[in-house]
């Protein structure tokens, strides 16, 4: 049985991979290259050929949902659409794939299981290079309670810090695609706001273009692995994937529906999973705020899963120094 299980798992998260990497296929790569019309005599006796009451029968082919969100043709009006929700995307930090700056500090209420609370402060910076690279610093400070726990029931200081390093290498008003590098720092001042290991890992973050919706759909893709640290610390081997659309209410609003799922290779392959819906505004310039409440759907027995949240912070958005 766990064997099935663990296969299962391993299935569903390469469905995951798939369709997060769908939303970055162009065209050619699905091979829905247009055919050139032939002309001449065969082609025009083809065309004669033809029977009219044969087409009238055929009932139209129906589209699967995968068709629906891989790539399509686009008009010249979706192509403008695409780039004005784009630019939109990186002007309010929403778009994963967008490679520009930002000074960002949010914080998180947490519930966690069997009665445990937990809070959250996260500092982030990210600092764009030469116009396709882009360094990021996330800076956590955390603070929870936990009244079943034995000896200290709390828990207060600096977390992990960690560095995302990426790399856009593909962009299009339609799609785009950033590959990065992942690693965590064993900087926390106590021992229960760590993991007490060095972690290092692959990133995808893949945007396409929703033209029916005006939206886009985003897949995230990332895995962290330890490479070193505390010996007597549990080894650490995660999966995330997550899926989300990003929405554009007028020129100032936007709202992100966001599922995640986490599989913690470490622990016999449980999964955990989490919806998420972001709700944001710019209040003036360059300036954002956002709120982001947040549920667990299953699995919340694993570290670091909780059974709601609220996230909620101010951005500032900037090209480059």
């Amino acid at each position: 049985m766990r064997k099935l299980r663990d296969n299962l798992t391993r299935v569903y998260v390469w469905l995951l991979v798939a369709l997060s990497l769908l939303t970055a296929l162009p065209l050619t790569a699905l091979g829905q290259e247009k055919t050139p019309a032939r002309s001449g005599p065969s082609a025009a006796a083809q065309t004669q050929m033809k029977d009219p009451a044969a087409d009238q029968d055929a009932a139209p082919e129906k589209r699967r949902i995968l068709s629906k969100l891989g790539p399509q043709t686009l008009t010249p009006e979706q192509e403008e659409e695409a780039e004005r929700i784009r630019k939109l995307g990186a002007k309010y930090g929403t778009d994963p794939t967008a490679i520009v700056g930002r000074v960002q500090l949010s914080s998180t209420y947490r519930d966690l299981p069997q009665g445990g609370q937990g809070i959250d402060t996260v500092a982030r910076v990210d600092l764009p290079f030469r116009g396709n690279y882009l360094l990021r610093v996330d800076a956590p400070v955390l603070n929870w309670s936990d009244p079943n726990r034995p000896g200290a029931t709390s828990v207060r200081g600096f977390s992990d810090l960690a560095i995302t390093a990426g790399w856009r290498t593909y962009s299009t008003p339609q799609y785009a695609v950033v590959l990065g590098v992942i690693s965590t720092l064993p900087t926390a001042t106590e021992t229960g706001l760590s993991l007490g290991k060095y972690t290092v890992g692959p990133s995808i973050y893949t945007t396409r273009f929703l033209p029916r919706w005006d939206s886009f759909l985003s897949g995230i893709l990332r895995q962290q692995v330890s490479v070193g640290g505390d010996p007597t610390r549990k080894s650490v081997n995660i999966s995330y994937a997550a899926l989300q659309i990003n929405t554009f209410w007028g020129s100032h609003g936007w709202s992100i529906v966001q599922a995640e799922w986490k599989v913690d290779w470490e622990r016999s392959t449980k999964s955990t999973m989490t919806l998420e819906l972001e709700l944001g505004r710019n209040v003036v310039g360059k300036w954002g705020v956002f709120v982001r409440p947040g549920v667990g759907i299953y699995g919340q027995d694993l570290p670091g899963a909780y059974a709601w949240n609220i996230n909620g912070g101010i951005r500032y958005m900037f090209q480059n120094f």
